[in-house]
């Protein structure tokens, strides 16, 4: 057997059980009678070390037994769940991480296996019940290291890769002297580049490797200050991610499917595909759609064994179309796995206790815009636990539990998913946003109450903070820009809602896919517009009885309910009279909670589009969200439904 066939598969599935270890762990230290976590903890160790003794890693399978029959005592009642011997499994977890990156890039790890077995031997003894508590030094390091790190500029949340980069080099040793400090890190005018002191047994390469591998890492130099030692490592530069292909949809590398790669596993029942093959092959269907739709253009006043193979062939590309968007949904678990532990080990570190419960782990999305809404999702799950959550004794002072309750959960709806991430911490203080955007000219003067739509504009505008922004409340503001773009870059959307005392809920609605979508066709003038059906409520025609006006501006009553209305036509620039006529098409958007009618000159049907990439010239309006070549061969603009509501 080539054991070089099996490395990348070894890895792939290594981290994705180490990830499920990280989850499992901290799911059983908040419940320490559980036995579900021990077993699930179990099968992923004896995975592992089935897979390093295959491929003769041997540092790699003595560290995975040594886990696993601390392990077995557990389930045995041998041992009782203890916060030593969890921190203890977690520490091995990270030095098996780290043995197993090492074991694929042939190298040997400079983990000192003698001191991770001793300390799972020893730390059943200490006797402290599992369960939430300040966060103990880790075992004293060997070398003292100064590292610098730059985040790639063109990375659209710094903040948060920073963030990552750091928590990664916790995973090595104790990190100290930290320039910026990470409160800093959420700040529009950060740089990406900051310094810290690590203190770790692991060489100064592996350093640099580790923190490079969050990714958008430009440059890390880590240099040894310790006596003896060499200079500085040098800078490393990233490599490309492996998943980009095609139009350079899919960044990142993703994560494969699960399933066949178990001890025991009988038969495989899937197969692992680089995502950059997805990308090209979704692009290829992508084009066959359009090809599609214009041969069927071109067939529409034809019959006969024409139009009968016209047919055959659009039914069966979309089919094709349909299992290939299939092969790319991941289900959301794939970057849920990560959170646990991060939020464990912010909230020790805080002084903090919190709770984190996920929900929806099994809904689907495509993987694309998995990777791409992981940084957004770290973001606020950071902002709510350092600015949102209060400490146990401010808690208690309010009459709350102790313990902080912070949910993440993922639903489908319609064409879309939805990411809600809710606290019950103390809430946004909207008159210190409302006074301080006053002051900034963001709201008029005589507004007095600052609604959840107005908050979201107000914290999203970069650059945006208060002068308590870093030390209490309003300071959940400070970053919120970044997420916005990232989310409405992907198409979505953010909704936000507060109560003083009571919490936050933060949602993000997102597209299913980016690449092939349905959508409506209308049309303003001469010029037609399309609209992907997954914000489209519903359409109606609208006469003289059912217009009326809320605030001012023209509305439509819909069963009762009043709906402030838009002009396509005042929306994109159109001078002139639109066509008389008693009734008007209206389309009903509806982005989360907002709704909105838009009122056409004509609708024109439904049609599968392709989006295409975007560079809107100068002056054009912020309405738009990419092009799509209809079945005619002439091209059209994609409305933005989020921008519009």
């Amino acid at each position: 057997m080539d054991p070089a066939r099996y490395v990348e598969l070894f890895l792939s599935e290594s981290r994705e059980h180490l990830a499920a270890c990280a989850r499992l762990l901290v799911t059983w230290e908040q419940n320490p009678t559980q036995r579900e976590p021990v077993d699930g903890l179990f099968r992923s160790i004896h995975t592992i070390k089935g897979m390093a003794a295959t491929l003769e890693y041997d540092q790699v399978a003595q560290l995975s037994h040594s886990i696993e029959s601390m392990l077995d005592r557990v389930r045995r009642g041998q041992l009782a769940a203890s916060s030593d011997l969890i921190d203890a499994l977690l520490d091995a977890v990270d030095a098996l991480e780290k043995a197993i990156e090492a074991a694929a890039a042939n190298e040997r790890s400079e983990v000192d296996l003698d001191a991770i077995v001793a300390r799972l031997a020893v730390a059943p003894t200490g006797g402290t019940p599992a369960g939430p508590r300040p966060r103990r030094p880790r075992h004293a390091p060997a070398h003292p290291y100064a590292v610098a790190v730059r985040v790639d500029p063109g990375s659209p949340m710094r903040g948060a890769r920073a963030i990552l980069a750091v928590e990664r080099a916790r995973t090595l040793g104790a990190v100290s002297q930290l320039r910026p400090p990470t409160s800093q890190f959420e700040r529009d005018g950060f740089s990406g580049e900051f310094t810290f002191q690590l203190l770790t047994d692991a060489n100064a390469d592996h350093v640099a490797h580790a923190i490079q591998s969050v990714g958008d890492i430009a440059a890390v130099s880590c240099e040894d200050q310790g006596e003896g030692r060499g200079g500085p490592s040098g800078q490393l530069v990233p490599k490309t991610d492996r998943g980009r292909g095609g139009r350079g949809r899919g960044r990142g590398r993703g994560h494969p499917q699960e399933g066949g790669a178990g001890a025991g596993a009988a038969r495989p029942t899937t197969v692992r595909v680089d995502l950059g093959r997805l990308d090209a092959l979704m692009n290829s269907v992508g084009e066959l759609v359009v090809a599609r739709n214009r041969l069927a253009a071109l067939a529409a006043s034809g019959d006969g064994p024409l139009a009968e193979t016209v047919g055959k062939v659009g039914r069966l590309v979309s089919e094709i179309q349909a299992e290939v968007m299939l092969a790319r949904l991941t289900p959301v678990e794939q970057i849920f796995d990560r959170f646990p532990r991060a939020v464990r080990d912010l909230a020790r570190d805080l002084g903090k206790e919190v709770t984190l419960e996920l929900e929806g782990r099994h809904i689907e999305i495509d993987r694309a815009i998995l990777e791409e809404i992981g940084d957004p999702l770290i973001h606020l799950l950071r902002n709510a636990i350092d600015h949102g959550i209060e400490s146990p004794d401010a808690r208690a002072a309010a009459g709350k539990r102790p313990v902080g309750r912070l949910e993440l959960i993922a639903s489908s709806e319609h064409n879309s998913v939805t990411f809600r991430v809710r606290d019950d911490g103390r809430g946004i203080d909207r008159d210190a946003i409302l006074r301080r955007a006053k002051q900034d000219g963001l709201v008029p003067d005589t507004m007095d109450v600052l609604p959840d739509d107005a908050l979201l504009d107000v914290i999203g505008r970069a650059g945006f903070s208060t002068a308590t922004a870093v030390t209490t409340v309003s300071g959940r503001g400070v970053g919120v820009n970044v997420v916005l773009t990232r989310v409405r870059e992907l198409g979505g959307s953010v909704h936000i809602e507060s109560e003083v005392g009571r919490g936050t809920t933060v949602t993000l609605h997102l597209p299913r896919t980016l690449v092939v979508v349905r959508a409506l066709l209308a049309q303003a003038g001469e010029e037609r517009y399309v609209i992907p059906v997954t914000y489209v409520a519903e359409t109606l025609s609208v006469d003289r009885a059912s217009r009326t006006e809320l605030h001012g501006r023209e509305a439509v009553v819909l069963r009762d309910d009043v709906i402030p209305t838009l002009r396509l036509r005042e929306l994109v620039g159109l001078t002139g009279e639109q066509p008389p006529g008693p009734r008007e098409p209206c389309v009903i958007l509806e982005v989360g909670r907002r709704r909105a009618g838009l009122v056409v000159d004509a609708l024109l049907g439904q049609e599968e589009i392709v989006v295409e990439p975007f560079d809107p010239p100068r002056g054009t309006p912020a309405l738009f969200s990419g092009a799509a070549i209809l079945a005619d061969g002439v091209p059209s603009l994609i409305l933005d439904a989020t921008a519009v509501v």
